[in-house]
């Protein structure tokens, strides 16, 4: 129980405090990482499937506040996301932080081409331009800004080697 609750204050946190206070302060030219979806991976590499994919949801839900005529998109996105990254936690190699990149920036390309397909409504300028300008920049900074967070985590306690 004291694990479930640790790791649970630690996404939470990385999320919101990360989304909030620290994106802003460190982005370039208006791109920054992507605190919820490293969150999200950090619980999926944590806690597994289950959790992710509720944990996704519920994180998309708040963030699908902010924009009511498309409510739900993030929640989806954001689900599947958790229920993938949960699904693969037993197959990955940890602490190489090629593969945590890697994982990181393939977190953001997936969760935004779904997003941009769905909200696009499958039109080339509305899906291909912030597919290139803002999800490609976004996915690499978000793998290289993701690694010491993943690394904090370890350090806490919160994904281990066991894992």
């Amino acid at each position: 129980m004291i694990g479930f609750l640790r790791t649970t204050v630690v996404w939470v946190l990385v999320a919101f405090l990360g989304e909030t206070l620290v994106g802003p302060w460190i982005d370039i030219r208006g791109i920054s990482p992507d605190f919820a979806i490293i969150a999200l991976v950090l619980l999926g590499l944590a806690a597994g499937a289950v959790p992710a994919t509720v944990g996704g949801f519920v994180l998309g839900l708040v963030q699908d506040l902010a924009n009511p005529t498309l409510l739900g998109l993030n929640a989806l996105c954001k689900t599947g996301l958790g229920y993938l990254v949960g699904r693969a936690r037993g197959r990955l190699v940890y602490g190489l932080p090629v593969v945590e990149i890697l994982v990181l920036v393939l977190a953001v390309v997936a969760h935004d081409l779904v997003f941009l397909l769905v909200q696009s409504r499958l039109s080339d300028d509305a899906f291909l331009t912030p597919l290139f300008t803002r999800t490609l920049p976004t996915a690499l900074y978000t793998g290289v800004a993701g690694v010491p967070v993943i690394r904090l985590a370890e350090f806490f306690g919160i994904l281990g080697r066991e894992d």
